[in-house]
Formats: C-alpha cells, sequence, structure tokens
C-alpha cells in the first residue's frame, strides 16, 4: 500500500462547495482521497492555512488527514494572490517530510501547487504526478485582459510539464492542450474526475401526484461557481426566447414553455448575493429580458442542497465557455437528469451527445433555446437521456473507477522510480567505455550525412553571403548547442572571414520570458521566428526527442513564412524530421551521445561554410573615437585590458 501526499494549496476538501474560491477542486481531492484511502493507501492533504484558529492536523475519513501549512498570512486570501507563499509552502514541506517521514510520492492538484509539491519533491527525491485542474494558456485565451492570473502562470505550468513524472489529463481536450504546451504524451494519462453515486441519485419515481405534473412549471437547473465563464447569461437568454408552446402538439407536454422557470445555485450566501457582482448582473439581464419572476438565485447550497435541487430538474443547463472538465453534468447525470451542455472541454467528454445529453456551441442562444424546448417538450426523450446518463457514470465516472485508474498511474510512476534508484552505478571507466562505444557507432552513421552538410554549407554560405540571415533554436542542452553554432558563424570557427548573420533564439532570454508570459512556452521560439526571419531566410531547429512543441510551432511559423527549416533530432521518424525540410537525425539511445552528434554535425556545417568564406577579406580592427581623435590599434587593445576586456 502506498502513503501518498496530495498538495492542494487552496483548495482544501474541508471547504464547502461553491464558496469564493471553492468548487470542483475541493471536491476532486476530497473524493479521490477517500476513495483511494478505502482501497487502503494512506493519504495526507497539504492546504495552506487560511485561519489562525484551525487544528494543525484534521481527520477527513478513515485514511485521510488534512494538514494546514503555515505559507503566508493565515487568513483568506485570492488564490491569484498565493504564488508567492509557494516556496515557504514548499520548503515546510520538506522539513516536515525530512523530520516524519517521506511519502512514496506527490500528487499536485493545481498549479500552485505544484510549484511547491515540486520543491520538496526534488530535495527528497521523491516522484510527483500533476494535475492542473485548469490551464493558464486556455483561461488566458478565453478571459483576455480579463483573466487575472499571475505573470508567471503560463511560464511556470510548462516548467512543471517538463519536471512532473506524470500529469493526469481530466479529458481528452486538456491532453491536447497539455501537449501543445510541451508535455510527453507518453507521460500525460487521462484520469477523468468522478461522481459520488450515492450522495447523487434519481429522485423516487412520482406517485399520484404524476398526473398533475403537467400543470407544474417546467424546471431548469444551472448549478456551479457564480463566475461570468459559467455561461449562465446564455441560459437566461435562452429561457426568455423558448416559444409560447410545443412546436409539435403532437408531443406530450404542451404546457407553455414560457412558464419555465431557471433555478440558478452557487455564489455567495442567499443574503450577499445582492452585493456580488455576477448574481447583480444576472439578475439585471432577466429584467431586461422580460423573465426576472422566472429567474431564481438561491446562492451557495451544500452538497446534500445540489444533489435535491439537481433532481428536481426537468433540464440541467451547463454552458460555459470553456471548462476543464464540469463535475455538475457527471453530477446531474448520476440524478437521472438530461444535461444541455457546451461543446467545450471536459463536457466533449463527459456528455454523450444525443445519448445522455445535448451538446450546442458556447455563447451560442438559438441552439440552447433549441435543445432545451426539445427536452423540455419530449418528456419521453428527457426520460431516456436521463436513464442513459445514469448508466453512463456508474460504468465510467464513480469515484472507485477514478481511483482505480489513479492507483495504476502511481504504480507506473513508482516502478519507473525505483528502477531508476536500481540501476547500477558504473565507475568512470566504464562509464567512458559504453559512452565512446556508442559515439563510435553514432559517428559512424553521421558520415552517411555528409552530403547534406556539404549541401547545408554550400547553402548557408551563398545565403548568408548575400545579406540573409540563420535563426537557431533549441531547449536545454540543445539550446546551448544552438548558441554554440550561432557564435562560430558570427565570430569564426577555424579561418579568418567575415561575420555571418546568425540569431540564436533560445538565448534571448528577456523574449523567451515575456513571450512565455504572455503567450505560453509554445510560442517563445514561433513569435521570434515571425520577428526576425524573412522568407528565404534558414531556421535550424534542435530537438534529441523531436518532440518539443515549441520547436514543431517554430517549424510551422517558418515554413508559413517562407522560410527554410532544417532539423537536427535524434532517432526517426518523429514529429520534427517530419515537419522540417530537411533533418540531420542521429540513431542513438543516449541523449547525451545525440547532443554530442549534433555539436559534431554543426562543426561539420561551420567547417563548410569556411571552405565558402575564408577567403573573402577581413577588415581591420575599426578605429574607436576617444576624447575628439581616434585610437590606434595599440591603444585599442591597450584600453581593452584596462576594461578587462580581451581584444580582437
Amino acid at each position: 500500500m502506498m502513503n501518498i501526499a496530495m498538495v492542494s494549496e487552496h483548495a482544501s476538501p474541508l471547504a464547502a462547495l461553491d464558496g469564493v474560491d471553492a468548487g470542483g477542486q475541493n471536491v476532486h481531492v476530497a473524493q479521490l482521497a477517500g476513495a483511494l484511502a478505502a482501497r487502503g493507501h494512506t493519504v495526507t492533504v497539504y492546504t495552506r492555512r487560511d485561519d489562525a484558529e484551525a487544528p494543525d492536523v484534521v481527520a477527513l475519513a478513515p485514511g485521510v488527514r488534512v494538514v494546514h501549512v503555515p505559507a503566508g498570512p493565515p487568513r483568506a486570501l485570492p488564490k491569484d494572490d498565493l504564488a508567492p507563499f509557494m516556496a515557504e509552502f514548499g520548503r515546510w514541506l520538506a522539513r516536515s517530510w525530512i523530520a516524519d517521514g517521506a511519502p512514496d510520492l506527490v500528487h499536485a492538484h493545481f498549479w500552485m501547487s505544484g510549484l511547491a509539491a515540486r520543491h520538496a519533491a526534488d530535495a527528497l527525491q521523491i516522484p510527483l504526478v500533476q494535475t492542473f485542474h485548469a490551464l493558464g494558456a486556455v483561461k488566458r485565451r478565453h478571459q483576455g485582459l480579463a483573466d487575472t492570473s499571475p505573470a508567471r502562470r503560463l511560464a511556470a505550468e510548462t516548467a512543471l510539464l517538463g519536471g512532473a513524472d506524470a500529469v493526469l489529463a481530466t479529458c481528452g481536450d486538456e491532453k491536447r492542450e497539455l501537449v501543445a504546451l510541451g508535455a510527453d504524451p507518453e507521460r500525460v494519462a487521462i484520469v477523468p474526475c468522478g461522481v459520488d453515486l450515492a450522495a447523487f441519485t434519481p429522485p423516487a419515481p412520482r406517485g399520484q401526484e404524476a398526473s398533475d405534473r403537467t400543470v407544474e412549471p417546467v424546471r431548469i437547473v444551472a448549478l456551479g461557481r457564480l463566475v461570468e465563464r459559467k455561461g449562465v447569461d446564455t441560459v437566461i437568454a435562452a429561457l426568455a426566447a423558448l416559444p409560447a408552446s410545443a412546436p409539435d402538439s403532437a408531443v406530450p407536454n404542451t404546457s407553455a414553455l414560457n412558464g419555465a422557470v431557471l433555478h440558478i445555485a452557487g455564489g455567495p450566501d442567499a443574503a450577499e448575493l445582492d452585493e456580488d457582482p455576477e448574481a447583480v448582473r444576472l439578475t439585471a439581464l432577466a429584467r431586461d429580458l422580460g423573465v426576472e419572476d422566472r429567474v431564481v438565485l438561491h446562492g451557495r447550497v451544500d452538497r446534500a442542497g445540489a444533489a435535491a435541487l439537481l433532481a428536481t430538474a426537468d433540464v440541467v443547463a451547463c454552458t460555459p465557455w470553456y471548462e476543464p472538465f464540469g463535475m455538475v453534468p457527471l453530477e446531474a447525470m448520476a440524478c437521472g437528469r438530461p444535461v444541455v451542455g457546451s461543446a467545450v472541454g471536459g463536457l466533449l467528454d463527459s456528455v454523450d451527445d444525443g445519448v445522455t445529453g445535448l451538446l450546442v456551441p458556447p455563447h451560442d442562444v438559438d441552439s440552447t433555446t433549441a435543445a432545451l424546448a426539445r427536452l423540455l417538450t419530449d418528456p419521453d426523450l428527457a426520460a431516456r437521456m436521463g436513464r442513459a446518463g445514469r448508466d453512463r457514470v456508474e460504468r465510467l465516472f464513480g469515484w472507485d473507477r477514478v481511483a482505480d485508474r489513479t492507483e495504476t498511474v502511481y504504480r507506473r510512476v513508482l516502478r519507473r522510480h525505483r528502477a531508476r534508484q536500481q540501476k547500477p552505478r558504473s565507475d568512470a571507466r566504464a562509464w567512458f567505455s559504453t559512452h565512446l562505444s556508442e559515439l563510435q557507432h553514432a559517428a559512424r552513421d553521421a558520415a552517411a550525412h555528409a552530403d547534406v552538410v556539404d549541401r547545408w554549407g554550400a547553402q548557408l554560405a551563398t545565403l548568408l553571403g548575400a545579406g540573409g540571415r540563420v535563426l537557431v533554436a533549441g531547449n536545454g542542452g540543445s539550446a546551448a548547442e544552438a548558441q554554440h553554432f550561432t557564435a562560430e558563424l558570427v565570430g569564426r570557427f577555424e579561418d579568418e572571414r567575415t561575420p555571418l548573420s546568425a540569431l540564436c533564439l533560445s538565448a534571448e532570454t528577456s523574449s523567451l520570458t515575456a513571450i512565455g508570459n504572455d503567450y505560453g512556452g509554445a510560442e517563445v521560439f514561433a513569435r521570434q521566428v515571425q520577428a526576425h526571419g524573412r522568407p528565404g531566410d534558414v531556421v535550424v531547429l534542435l530537438s534529441t526527442s523531436g518532440r518539443s512543441a515549441n520547436v514543431l510551432v517554430a517549424a510551422e511559423r517558418a515554413r508559413t513564412g517562407g522560410m527554410h527549416v532544417w532539423a537536427l533530432t535524434g532517432p526517426a521518424p518523429n514529429p520534427l524530421a517530419e515537419a522540417a525540410d530537411e533533418a540531420l537525425t542521429v540513431d542513438a539511445g543516449s541523449t547525451s551521445v545525440v547532443q554530442e552528434m549534433h555539436l559534431m554535425l554543426l562543426h561539420a556545417v561551420c567547417a563548410a561554410v569556411d571552405a565558402r568564406h575564408a577567403a573573402t577579406p577581413v577588415p581591420g580592427p575599426a578605429a574607436v573615437p576617444v576624447a575628439g581623435r581616434v585610437m590606434d590599434g595599440r591603444e585599442r587593445t591597450e584600453a581593452g585590458l584596462l576594461l578587462g576586456v580581451e581584444a580582437g
């Protein structure tokens, strides 16, 4: 059995549903921890202390405890203000685990939890699993200037992708987003959110009052955090647009649809709704559309209240702009209710369109109106979808099922981690022998690339001699090789010649950080290519795996801009080699061998360039004006020595 640490810095499993910053993540952490403990594991959830009076440790369920970590002031703070305290959070975790024993693995929930967890996990060599629950790049795309996330979020998430032993995506759409940001697809597993099948159940069959059901107003329910991106305004507009009667009088339940009532739950307590900006906005919209008397805002409801409200619905509406996963559709289906939902994010996985509900485009009032009308005027269809929904969540989304899939990922991570620890360490002599053997094999294979290298050298010599330029980029060790290559061209390799125009995009630290913060890690090279590259220029991209997202996006942008793309990668086939105009691939299993061969190949390209440029006259040292006159070469050398600068 495993000793599991979960880090959930702002979303305590003890928090009430639908608090200001409480919602699906709080429930997810609480339910997953409980389900894992029920399978025999021990789970400790670490959350930031936001109340000075809260106990240090709280028992949440058998086998699950919650620890309040002192990081920042012990009071409630908006989650967007918590990033500066994550280093303190991480140091506390490391000290605690050193003193009391380290867990087998750490599971971080949300990006800021990842910052804290990684600090401690790296210090103690503990494997790290990351669930983001929401991605900054997606939030920035949809909210633009309204996004209140810290500026460092996008860059931090990209870094966490590279540092985690596994990343859990809650749906297929999120996995696609993660891979686009640079995640290794083999380390991303899809594990959805779950639903409490005992708490959310279909209502008991109606008895004698069933015959009176047709005279009651139909009920639409919208449940969730009261924020603009949840798209409740679309449901209010659809309510106002519902036709006065069923479009087909042959359809059962021909009662007037304009009597439908929308019940909205979420946000602050009911007594505080008048002070909540979103509640005030929605109320004003309902008044403007003439349906104020048919829109009921309930405010915050607890889990039992949410289950009871969903069970009374004829239709549950979930129409967000975007949704990392969305637990309300699962809860609605568990209650046997059909769902009208936006075709975004996790709803694409949870709602079986046409079977358990109807999916519509986000922001689309007409489509939402039509979907609501279809279900509200055909109770037999709604009932069939409700039964199918309950069957679907029982098969796929119970917490025991989610815990089983999570446990599978944990065990895979632990096996890899233990294999790395148990790998026999060779002495220096053995390492050199093995490494040189693989390097010699790779070097012999590289000889087959001689014609390509010579052609690249000739093309670069012609291009750069005519005023063109070469742009070079790579990550990690490949970034160092990219910088080395451009230095050889701007300076010299072996022969004296004129300097050649070469830019290393990996070395532009200000551009890298600014672009990463504003546009996400996938854009850090592509945007520079777009800015500096011109049609006919050459873009050289290095990647040992050939799968780095930011390099692949740069290749696409370069080709769109009429530039030539050359790639240096590890073993083929790989996406970068296929995306490039030409590629030099190194068939070696060791990353260090691939990198060393890349440097050798780049040196060979430089030699080929030199062979065509070496005869070009090199101008002498430029005269430098000083104090109203011009220094000669001797004085310039002496001045450089005085300034601590090497002349030449």
